[in-house]
């Protein structure tokens, strides 16, 4: 890919040269033409001095008075020159010497201007007037030499050429300049990738441009996600030798039972196995529900809750539960997929085991902009509310807050170790939510519900 300093150089490079040229043309245009409106000025000046000296004899012939033909007139290639015409009767300027300027007909409009070679092949500019006077058609014209015009305009745009190309050289190095700066967050942050990686630092530094923010955002949101996971992974294998504890240690004493002669021990170690068996195959179950995790995906509720639902009802097909699913559609959630699987997971399968027949799942969108009460650190945000009901025997008042403590379970006679809910909330916690507990309305039994507040945009 190529440079985003070396793209930009090129680019503004480019555009500055066409710039610069487009206003070198434009500017000599414009002086060309303003030099040419003073000629023109000048020269009908100049025919009109001419035409107040004009006159005919009592034979009919054009003459010109002397005191109206200036100096310049009369010397040789002087570069100002005139021609008076009327009918087949022509006056010219001496500075002509024995050339002629073309001549104009008396049937021409009343004003022409042209471009034309002298009589030293110079650049003219001819000024050209018909006039009506005495009944006779007259037509004078006045050349002027543009040489000198000319040099002054080359000079000018050579001039013009070297401080144009002086400025350019200027603004280039200037935004090369600029650019280098510009860019220089992202060198920051590449360094900061640089030290995040050697374990020097935990986050990016936020501090950075509009433009880089977003990127930085999420680059710090992913790490913060991968930090969480690796949290994760450690409590669930805190969570699994936690559980297997117990069993290991009623399966020691077994041991040591059955070696000083103890009768009967095979019942209970098959038991304590059995018990075994089923954490672990608990923990793979949870696994093959997560599925692979794509970082920033939204978890779609629609496409995820039903395929869970029936695993669920797969898992305790001895029990007749009916499972019903309540939301509205299009409902997701900026979250990992594993992380929504085992919240939800753990708290489908906590409604499942303590519930008799039925079990309702809603989902839920509430603004707290306009509650009078919002739930404290929820003002002004949108919720997702997630609410599982059963129809179980639910759970005293007294012993809500405790079921979040881990290995906390209320009724030892369902099997269990007491972790799912306190999994729950932990997953809950990380991002930014919580779960109350209380009695379902609507069933009677236990009710779990998950707050999540969805950041605005």
């Amino acid at each position: 890919m190529r440079s985003i300093q070396k793209y930009l150089g090129i680019s503004l490079a480019v555009s500055l040269v066409a710039v610069f040229f487009l206003q070198w043309l434009v500017v000599s245009a414009t002086l060309r033409h303003l030099s040419e409106s003073g000629f023109k000025a000048h020269m009908e000046h100049n025919i009109e001095n001419l035409l107040t000296g004009i006159s005919f004899d009592t034979a009919g012939r054009l003459q010109l008075a002397p005191d109206r033909i200036e100096a310049v007139y009369r010397r040789p290639f002087s570069g100002i020159y005139y021609r008076i015409a009327s009918g087949d009767q022509t006056l010219r300027s001496r500075s002509l010497w024995d050339r002629d300027l073309p001549a104009i007909p008396d049937t021409a409009g009343g004003i022409l201007t042209q471009h034309l070679t002298g009589p030293q092949s110079q650049p003219l500019i001819m000024h050209t007037r018909v006039f009506e006077w005495q009944g006779r058609r007259i037509v004078i014209s006045v050349a002027e030499d543009l040489t000198p015009i000319e040099n002054e305009m080359r000079e000018f745009r050579n001039r013009y050429a070297l401080v144009s190309l002086a400025a350019l050289v200027l603004l280039l190095a200037l935004q090369a300049w600029l650019v280098r700066h510009g860019l220089r967050p992202l060198h920051r942050a590449r360094a900061e990738l640089r030290q995040l990686e050697q374990g020097e630092v935990s986050r990016l530094n936020e501090a950075v441009p509009a433009e880089l923010s977003p990127l930085v955002k999420e680059l710090n949101h992913l790490l913060a996600a991968m930090t969480q996971r690796l949290a994760r992974s450690r409590q669930a294998l805190g969570n699994l030798a936690h559980a297997l504890k117990g069993p290991l240690t009623l399966l020691t004493h077994q041991v040591e039972e059955e070696k000083s002669g103890s009768p009967a021990p095979g019942q209970a170690m098959t038991e304590q196995l059995q018990t075994m068996k089923h954490l672990i195959e608990r923990e793979l179950k949870r696994a093959r529900l997560s599925g692979a995790a794509l970082p920033g995906r939204r978890f779609d509720f629609a496409a995820e809750l039903p395929a869970l639902i029936e695993t669920l009802k797969a898992l305790y097909r001895d029990k007749p539960l009916a499972m019903n699913l309540r939301m509205p559609a299009g409902v997701a959630f900026p979250a990992d997929r594993e992380d929504m699987l085992e919240l939800l997971g753990n708290l489908l399968d906590n409604a499942c085991k303590w519930g008799r027949s039925k079990v309702i799942v809603e989902v839920i969108c509430t603004s707290t902009t306009n509650s009078p009460s919002p739930p404290r650190g929820e003002g002004g945000k949108t919720l997702i509310e997630i609410r599982v009901h059963d129809d179980g025997p639910g759970c005293p008042d007294a012993s809500l807050a405790t079921l979040a403590q881990r290995g906390t379970r209320l009724d030892e006679s369902t099997p269990g170790q007491g972790l799912g809910l306190a999994i729950a909330m932990q997953t809950a916690s990380d991002y930014g939510g919580r779960i109350s507990f209380g009695r379902s309305e609507i069933l009677g039994g236990f009710l779990a519900t998950v707050h999540l507040p969805v950041a605005s945009g």
